[in-house]
């Protein structure tokens, strides 16, 4: 059994410890002491080695990718040999407004793992502007229920409903610059004065409702198909660490 399986055995165990967690802050340095416990040394941004550095940028488009195709192989441990670029991981690679929450490291696959977090009574994650990505892990608490949950991107939505949601934002964006383009032209030729500056974004949001399936599953924690979500990370951490 591989450290990554352990930790999510742990935490299974665990959850209502973890989940009473006051904020997402401390949940996530929690979820950080499971890591350090089995195995895993933490690795600041700060005092990596220029090595590591050029592999995170190296990698950053694949796992920023909003298709997220493909699980990446350890291919910098495979490269060096080096002990300290196994079993190991980094907390906000990319920062703290980017995906994922933590990059977690094991000999053959680095692991893509979001924390969600809620202190209200929410049984589904908030996604803001990033859809579940295929081959990445969510980990999702709820304060006031005390309970934990974990899942799959890909066991939640189909490759083809995501690609259908991605294209939207495509066509927006386009749209977009279509109207930003002559909205610039019109001041340009001083058919507009814009002496205030006002102007409109399009703030790039995903949420889970019934607006299109009745029967759309939003409680995370009451699904009757969580302890297969469940098992799929279990199992899926197994088959790639």
């Amino acid at each position: 059994m591989s450290n990554l399986e352990i930790v999510f055995k742990e935490i299974s165990k665990n959850k209502i410890k973890l989940a009473a967690s006051p904020n997402g802050a401390t949940f996530e340095e929690n979820f950080k002491q499971y890591l350090r416990k089995y195995g895993f040394n933490e690795i600041s941004k700060n005092t990596m080695d220029d090595e590591l550095k050029s592999f995170l940028a190296e990698i950053k488009k694949d796992i920023l990718n909003k298709d997220d195709t493909m699980l990446l192989g350890n291919s910098l441990y495979k490269r060096t040999l080096r002990k300290d670029f196994a079993d190991f991981y980094i907390w906000q690679p990319y920062g703290s407004q980017d995906f994922p929450d933590f990059l977690v490291f094991s000999q053959n696959s680095v692991f893509a793992i979001e924390t969600k977090f809620s202190k209200e009574k929410q049984s589904k994650p908030m996604w803001n502007s990033n859809i579940p990505k295929k081959n990445s892990i969510y980990i999702f608490a709820n304060h006031e229920f005390l309970d934990l949950t974990y899942f799959l991107g890909h066991d939640v939505i189909s490759d083809d409903e995501r690609a259908k949601l991605l294209a939207l934002w495509e066509q927006t964006d386009k749209e977009y610059t279509k109207w930003a383009d002559d909205f610039n032209k019109k001041i340009k030729n001083g058919e507009l004065t814009n002496n205030y500056g006002f102007t409109t974004y399009i703030r790039r949001a995903y949420d889970q409702g019934k607006k299109h399936n009745k029967n759309a599953i939003l409680d995370f924690f009451k699904n009757k198909n969580r302890a297969d979500l469940e098992n799929n990370v279990i199992s899926f951490i197994s088959l790639h660490s």
